[in-house]
């Protein structure tokens, strides 16, 4: 039996590691049409990038705020590391300013709070060096209702999410951005869930909860 080398086994090691990455960050179809439609679309620096998943995905937010130059580019099931794959058609515009929202479908894959600050952790610091003058928001992520019982994989996530955004506000502040806390807006006082009268599923939003989100935004929009 031939002996295998560090470097054979090294090669071997990283081969491994990039498929296990490669099935990990399989996207949807539905990724791959908006991605590709907005690679389509051009950003301007007087432009302000709402970017996250479906949550952000759902709302018509230059309507919302009466602005043309508010661009949507949330992709509905979307996780970190999809954000951060599809940034460069977002950053090469230096956008104004980009609120940012990502993370609830990582937890819903079993991903730990390491790992999913990490990438979120990724995407500020390559919009922080790639284009300096835009201004990022990290909204936090938003919480949930376990009991409509639609989304089995958040169930009893809760404190992983108030872990998440502790450790989003200490990152804002590392990285010279703006943490914005939209959690507590939306939550049933004295609790960790999401006020019902916001959803119809436990974890989206209905209109009333749209027009809690301006009213914090509306003074970083302004």
């Amino acid at each position: 039996m031939k002996k295998i080398s560090i470097s054979m086994l090294l090669s071997l090691l990283l081969g491994t590691a990039v498929a296990m990455a490669q099935e990990v960050y399989h996207y949807n179809l539905y990724y791959y049409q908006r991605a590709t439609l907005f690679e389509k679309l051009p950003i301007d620096n007087d432009d302000i990038v709402f970017l996250g998943n479906s949550i952000t995905d759902n709302c018509e937010w230059h309507e919302l705020f009466g602005n043309p130059n508010i661009k949507n580019r949330g992709i509905s099931s979307d996780v970190s590391m999809g954000v951060y794959d599809r940034l460069n058609p977002i950053i090469a515009g230096k956008p104004a300013k980009i609120f940012l929202m990502i993370g609830i479908n990582d937890v819903s894959h079993d991903l730990s709070t390491d790992s999913i600050v990490g990438n979120i952790a990724r995407i500020v610091k390559k919009i922080r060096q790639e284009t300096p003058s835009t201004q990022l928001y990290i909204q936090s992520m938003l919480p949930t209702n376990d009991s409509f019982g639609q989304y089995r994989k958040i169930v009893g996530k809760a404190p992983q999410i108030v872990e998440i955004n502790q450790r989003l506000e200490q990152l804002a502040e590392a990285e010279q951005s703006t943490y914005i806390d939209l959690y507590s807006h939306l939550i049933t006082p004295g609790t960790t869930e999401l006020d019902p009268a916001y959803t119809n599923d436990g974890l989206h939003l209905l209109g009333d909860a749209y027009l809690v989100w301006k009213k914090v935004l509306l003074p970083y929009i302004e």
